[in-house]
Formats: C-alpha cells, structure tokens, sequence
C-alpha cells in the first residue's frame, strides 16, 4: 500500500496523487499545470504513470488544476469511470468544453501570431466530450466501492460548490488505514460556502498550503474595499479589469456588486462578465441555490433577494462581438473575465488594450502561480508578453486576498487540530516552497511533527 505524489508538490497547480492498494490504483485528480507556456506544455503533455493500469479516479472539483487534464487521461487510454459530486460533474461539462475551446483558440491565435511556431492543444472539445462520458456522481458521505481492498466517500471542503475532500479506506494486513485529500480547503467563513466537514480516524492527511504562511483579512471588509476601488474609478472614468476564476470567484464578486448596487452604495456603473464559462457556470449556481455546499446565511438571502447573483443587473457577455466591443466603449466600467491567471481566455484581449493605460486599474482577486502573467502584473512588472507582445505596464494594480476562497494558516492549523485522533503523517501538497516549509514550521511550534513536503515523483508506504 503506497501514495506517490505526481502533482501539486512544491506548486499549487497540476493536482496529481496515484494509491497503489496492492494493484488496485486510484487516482486522486488529473490537474493542469499552468505557468510558464513552454513548461506547462511539457509538463501536461507528460503523465508519469501507465493509465492503461489506472483503476479508478476520483476527483476533488472542477476547478482546472485539480480537473483540466482529466481529457488527457481518457485521450491516453484510461478506461475508467471519473467519480465526483452532482455538481462537479456539471461544472465540469462546461470547465473542460471551455478548457479544450481556449486551448484551440488560443494555439490558432498564436500561430497567427508567430508563423511557424505550430502550438497544438493538449486537447480538443472531442477529446473533453469524450472524456465527460465517463463522469459518475456521488452524494456527500456515500460510499463508493472500489474493489475488494478499497472504498471512498466524499465530504463538504468548503471550497466550491460541489468541492469534496477524499476519502479512502484500505484494507491492509494490519487493518483498516483511512487517507483523506483535502483538495482545495475552503476558510471558516467565506461569501458562499458552507465551512469543511471535520472527517473522523485519519491515518494519512493530504492537506493543501497554498496560503500556509498567510492570513487572510476578514471577509467583513471585502464589500468596504470593492466600494472603494469602484468609487475610485468613477472618478477617474476608467476600468477595473478583475481577472477572475470562472467558477465561484466570478459569482462571488458578482453577488458582492450586486449586493452594493442594490443597496445605493455604489453608483450603477455598468459591470460586465465576459466569460462564456462564467455565465454557464452562474447558470448553474443559479440552479443549486439549495446545494449542500452553500452557507444557510448565503441561502437565506439568495431566497430574500431573488437574484444574488444580478441576472438583471449585470451584464453577461456570451458572444465574442460584444466581447471586442468594450474595448472601445468609455469608462468607467467594470470587467471581469476570465482566466484567473491571465493564461488564456478573452482577459489577455481586456488586459493587451487596457494595461498601457493609466486609468486602468487591474484588481487581481486570487492566487496567481508562479511564472504566470497574473504574478507578474501583481508583483509590478513594467512590461509583460501578452500573446507573445511586448506591452508596457502603465496601469495600477492591486490585490484583495479577502475573496480567496483557499483555507489560510489560521484555518488550516484549526482543520488539522480539529482531526482526533491526530493523523500518523501529515503530507503537504498544493503550495509553493517556501509555504510548505513555513506551514510545516507553524505545526512543528504546535507539537505536530509528523509532515512531510512530497516531492514530484516520491512513494509513501501506507501500510
């Protein structure tokens, strides 16, 4: 009985992590790698295992660096079924169809703009559509069998809707061992979602520290300061570009401004969402407003307001018309689009016309990966490559923390104290070096000091 760790060890994309149950092998997410262009291509193209051989995969939520290469898996001979929570499977019929359409767009984008540089997508929506053939849900807390050695349920981590922490029980010559994979740990409190559960009897933990050295500011200020920067750009007449994850980051924002709007303290700028997978994946909020996932205090004022996400008030851009049109409208306006990044999708349009631009303000409301053009903005380069063009940096840039939906040190210290008995070892995974190292110094100061920093590649015995 053994985990090795294929992903989301010393980065916080890529989600990979493969149990060997005495030759029954369940995968535990499919990520994609974002960064870097040439790396991620490298390092997505690459799957270090035989998925000939892969059992069962389970995944954690739909949020692509956790699910984006799951078409990959299936594409490359993985017959399986893909197990994963009601509305994951939703979320990820638009996730990965917008993965694999960005993927094509973007390499025909780029070629045009580089003759002869030949990028081909990862995959195609055929290869996506073929892979979301093989989706199967469970509800929370039910078990999943697979095979005479293994079983798995699923548990609320508060991230996303329809996010689960995994379970997996195995059966070993010295009894019964329990791992859980947190996946995308959600806070205590946050604008939507309902706190994690607090599983029983861990053995082995798999716990997220993307923010393991960081504590993030209440979400009470959150609507104080988008009321400000909005305000501010009033004032100014100009935009506020927010470089938004399609799923939950985009409904948050959204429920915040409409909220402020309805309330009279911001004026009715006109705020527009230009992400076709953020206005699928509203839809779906839309339609789950009772989901499990969600908050009783968000429920009863989705149920008192009729519209938290501002369907009329807000203006969804589906077509890429509309899209190319804000361009030339005036300030002051609000966009959000996606990716969350600024590694694909219409933002990189948003972001080539309105960085050069001193009235611009980006607001990034998110992790941004290393290497990626959403760090490089926010740690204030002066000219960054969009498309593979130089571009001067001329606009401001600000960060706001209060929306991240990821658990901070606090929440995470409170998450691995609240599990008793206290897991044998605890592995560290989905984070950056140096939070790894200081998440793992905060637990030792706590007397915890089982834990481990997997590296890529590295086995663990279970047994």
């Amino acid at each position: 009985m053994k985990i090795t760790f294929y992903g989301g060890v010393g980065e916080v994309t890529g989600s990979r992590h493969l149990i060997d149950a005495d030759g029954t092998k369940i995968l535990m997410d499919c990520g994609m790698f974002q960064g870097h262009r040439q790396q991620a291509i490298d390092k997505n193209k690459t799957i270090p295992f035989k998925t000939s051989e892969l059992n069962h995969v389970l995944l954690s939520h739909a949020h692509v660096d956790h699910s984006g290469n799951l078409p990959s898996l299936t594409k490359n001979g993985y017959k399986g079924q893909i197990f994963c929570t009601a509305s994951t499977v939703e979320l990820c019929q638009v996730m990965l169809m917008d993965s694999a359409h960005l993927q094509e767009e973007d390499a025909k984008f780029f070629n045009k703009k580089h003759p002869g540089a030949n990028i081909v997508p990862l995959y195609g929506q055929e290869d996506a559509q073929a892979c979301l053939q093989r989706f199967k849900s469970f509800e929370y807390q039910t078990d999943i069998p697979l095979g005479p050695k293994a079983s798995a349920k699923f548990f609320n981590a508060g991230h996303v809707l329809g996010s689960a922490m995994i379970q997996v029980d195995l059966q070993t010559p010295k009894g019964k061992r329990r791992v859980l994979f947190t996946g995308d740990l959600g806070r205590r409190q946050t604008i939507l979602m309902d706190p994690p559960h607090i599983p029983e009897q861990v053995d082995y933990l798999l716990i997220e520290s993307t923010y393991g050295d960081r504590v993030h500011p209440g979400i009470e200020t959150v609507e104080g300061q988008l009321k400000d920067y909005i305000n501010g750009i009033v004032k100014t007449k100009g935009k506020i570009i927010i470089p938004s994850f399609a799923l939950e980051r985009t409904q948050e924002i959204v429920f915040v401004i409409e909220k402020l709007l309805r309330e009279g303290s911001i004026p009715n700028i006109p705020v527009y969402v230009d992400s076709p997978s953020a206005v699928s994946i509203s839809d779906i909020f839309n339609r789950h407003l009772s989901d499990f996932s969600f908050s009783p205090e968000f429920k009863a004022y989705a149920q008192k307001a009729g519209d938290p996400f501002g369907f009329k008030t807000i203006k969804y851009v589906r077509t890429i018309d509309e899209s190319k049109s804000l361009n030339d409208m005036p300030g002051p306006m609000v966009i959000l689009s996606a990716s969350g990044m600024c590694e694909g999708g219409r933002v990189l349009h948003h972001l080539s016309n309105n960085v050069g631009k001193t009235t611009t303000l980006v607001l990034i409301v998110g992790y941004q990966a290393e290497g990626t053009l959403g760090r490089k903005l926010s740690e204030g380069a002066k000219k960054v490559f969009i498309h593979g063009v130089e571009t001067e940096v001329n606009c401001r840039v600000e960060t706001m923390h209060t929306f991240s939906a990821h658990a901070d040190r606090d929440d995470l210290l409170w998450f691995m104290k609240s599990l008793n008995p206290r897991p044998k070892t605890i592995f560290l995974v989905h984070g950056d070096p140096a939070d790894r190292v200081a998440l793992k110094a905060h637990l030792a100061a706590e007397g915890i000091t089982q834990v481990e920093c997997p590296e890529f590649g590295q086995s663990f015995e279970l047994a």
